[in-house]
């Protein structure tokens, strides 16, 4: 009977036993992440050596634009000389010229040489270098300000392609000075036409008046 006594015990003494709780280990911290706070100085040093690292950079990307510009303008730019003519008073009259060209003074028109066209008045200063440029087959940029005659300028360019059989295209930015021009033009020299985005008059005329607006 002691024997069974014994065994019952042995039995039910699994439920009579208080369970010991299991011992939790804390998992160790991660070597990246420390609440230890950051000195001030590390921060300022390292936001320092980012600023000085993008200061650098630029600074490279500006000397390589500067030399790359340098490099452009000596092998492209096309090297033309400007030569300055002694003109009259109120007029500066400069002549630029290609490398493989030779500067060629203007010529004077002969004594009792026509002119493509008269005009009952003096002109300017600008007006006869323009003038004496056209004379001598030249290009002429004129450069005035508004309403300072820069258009007998083109009159007598145009005076003298008809002249010698050419035609010609006068070309203004608006249609308004376009239709403006025609007029003026068709008094002096007849054979004229007018081409704009809304009319078409005489397009086969030997001076025709466009608009590139």
């Amino acid at each position: 009977m002691t024997e069974m006594a014994d065994f019952d015990d042995a039995l039910f003494s699994v439920f009579t036993e208080q369970s010991t709780p299991a011992e939790i280990k804390p998992e160790p911290a991660d070597d990246t992440t420390s609440s230890e706070p950051i000195p001030s100085s590390s921060v300022c040093a390292a936001v320092k050596r980012d600023l000085e690292d993008e200061d650098d950079v630029s600074s490279k990307k500006h000397k390589t634009e500067s030399a790359l510009d340098e490099i452009i303008t000596e092998e492209i730019h096309p090297r033309i000389k400007v030569h300055t003519v002694e003109t009259m008073e109120a007029c500066t009259h400069e002549v630029a010229v290609p490398p493989n060209m030779e500067y060629v003074p203007l010529r004077t028109p002969p004594p009792g040489a026509k002119p493509a066209k008269q005009y009952p008045f003096i002109l300017d200063p600008f007006q006869k270098e323009a003038i004496l440029c056209i004379d001598n087959s030249q290009s002429v940029l004129v450069s005035a300000h508004t309403s300072a005659g820069k258009t007998v300028v083109a009159e007598y360019s145009i005076a003298m392609s008809l002249r010698d059989k050419q035609r010609v295209i006068y070309t203004t930015p608006i249609k308004a000075l376009s239709n403006q021009k025609y007029r003026e033009f068709y008094e002096d020299f007849k054979d004229v036409g007018l081409i704009t985005g809304d009319v078409t008059i005489n397009p086969s005329a030997s001076c025709l008046i466009m608009t590139t607006e």
